[in-house]
């Protein structure tokens, strides 16, 4: 694998080549960030495969749906009685057949269990008279209500309600992790971005190289320069062209990286367009703390878990009363000596009772009520913690990215005065009161200016997506706008 990717890139490299060439002379289509993180978003593997984490975790809480499903049970009994028990009854032996179904399930908004039954019996007296045989048979509703623990189905619900919270914090996560990639990305086409202004910057240098080296020729064969002069310019050429040389590689190779990122070749057919001379309207530091704590990504998951154990509190809360439950049983039932007229079950029969239990103490629940106050307490802290970081880290972007913008404008200021040089030696040259090199330098000076002008803009433009994945603007998701 090792060997396999350099040679791909290295293929994608030669065949951006040709696209390179023509950058300039053909008018490509242009390609923004905002396109190319759209083709990221869609074809690259990191998002289905982090989107996955999402999707087990709702599959796993799917399945804590289960305690809400009907249950079947199916009992067949058989019994023997003997003589040592037998003449209590009145018989010498006695045989007995049954069979019990019951169908029953949970009702979460109440708390209370519903279920439906179905008993059927035969039983063989043998006694010193013959033989008695009885069929009873019968079907019955059975709904036990909590009172007070788990009243309104609290505790049948935890689990499945908890379930809600680790599946928003595992989406938080994830959206988390895909800011961070798109933010290495969005670098990186901006890499691209700026490599393009160089390397038009670098043919204007050589164009200039190029120009004073034609001047320096004639001015050798005219004998008003030595050797040495000649020997200069062409090193300036040479070196001209070694950096245009360098710069149209790194823009290949950036655009064969973007490309296979990308996950196409639709790349190779697109030139970046991003203005990174740009200035970003960045509001008052006071705005952007409190901007950055209500949206931010990091601070949102501690409240999510923070809430998920307050609601978890809850649930050892309600375990700590006291169980009493209401428990009503009705039916109807037939009793005979034949199979078939025990099939007329039209006798009613209920109960109604009232199951009181609660433990003498709550040591347990105690306990698990001042551990999670503590982890309550902990969250917090963390919390607190974590907002001094991103407001340290934000503090020391902000003041680096209005101080380049004074920069930048002292850049832009450096290539005014550069260019008004360069005016001014051209009326000099033209006015027969100066050379032509002096105004070549002149022009190099330009380019220089702006070489060094792009490069403050490159690394002000890195700041501001720094910036801007510091506020979870990178990504932007369902409730951000």
């Amino acid at each position: 694998m090792k060997i396999v990717l350099p040679i791909i890139v290295i293929f994608l490299v030669s065949c951006a080549i040709p696209v390179f060439a023509q950058e300039e002379e053909t008018a490509l289509e242009e390609l923004t960030l905002t396109e190319y993180l759209d083709m990221v978003k869609a074809n690259h593997p990191f998002f289905q495969k982090e989107q996955l984490s999402v999707d087990i975790e709702q599959k796993q809480a799917q399945s804590l749906l289960g305690a809400k499903d009907w249950y079947l049970s199916v009992v067949p009994t058989y019994s023997y009685l003997g003589k040592s028990s037998a003449p209590e009854y009145g018989a010498e032996q006695i045989h007995r057949v049954g069979l019990e179904a019951g169908l029953d399930r949970a009702l979460w908004k109440t708390g209370g269990r519903l279920g439906f039954g179905f008993t059927g019996e035969y039983t063989r007296q043998d006694t010193d008279f013959g033989q008695n045989n009885i069929y009873r048979n019968g079907v019955s509703a059975t709904y036990v209500q909590p009172l007070l623990q788990n009243f309104a189905g609290k505790l049948d619900r935890l689990q499945y309600e908890l379930s809600d919270f680790t599946i928003d914090y595992t989406q938080v996560q994830v959206y988390e992790s895909q800011e961070n990639f798109l933010l290495d990305v969005s670098v990186r086409f901006l890499d691209w971005a700026y490599y393009t202004r160089e390397v038009a910057i670098r043919k204007k240098r050589l164009e200039i190289a190029k120009r004073g080296l034609e001047q320096v020729n004639k001015r050798y064969e005219a004998n008003l320069v030595d050797k040495v002069d000649v020997l200069r310019s062409e090193d300036s050429v040479r070196l001209s062209e070694q950096g245009l040389v360098l710069s149209q590689s790194q823009w290949k190779a950036k655009q064969a990286e973007l490309s296979v990122i990308a996950g196409g070749d639709e790349v190779f057919e697109r030139r970046p367009r991003y203005d990174i001379y740009r200035l970003e309207e960045v509001p008052a530091t006071d705005k952007v703390m409190e901007k950055m704590k209500t949206q931010s990504r990091l601070l949102a998951s501690l409240d999510i878990i923070k809430k998920q154990i307050l609601y978890q509190r809850g649930g050892v809360e309600d375990q700590e009363r006291a169980q009493l439950d209401l428990s009503l049983t009705a039916g109807f039932y037939g009793r005979d000596d034949v199979f078939g007229e025990s099939l007329a079950i039209f006798n009613p029969e209920a109960i109604v009772s009232l199951v009181f239990s609660k433990p003498i103490g709550s040591h347990t629940a105690k306990g698990q009520i001042e551990s999670i106050d503590k982890q309550v307490a902990q969250i917090e802290g963390e919390k607190s913690s974590m907002e001094r970081d991103l407001e340290a880290a934000m503090i020391t972007l902000l003041i680096q990215i209005r101080d380049l913008e004074q920069v930048l404008d002292l850049n832009v200021k450096q290539i005014e005065s550069a260019e008004e040089k360069t005016k001014e030696e051209l009326k000099l040259y033209n006015q027969g009161r100066s050379q032509l090199t002096f105004v070549i330098q002149s022009e190099d000076n330009e380019e220089a200016a702006w070489l060094t002008y792009a490069g403050n803009a490159y690394l002000y433009h890195t700041l501001i997506l720094q910036y801007m994945a510091l506020l979870d603007e990178i990504l932007v998701t369902d409730g951000q706008g």
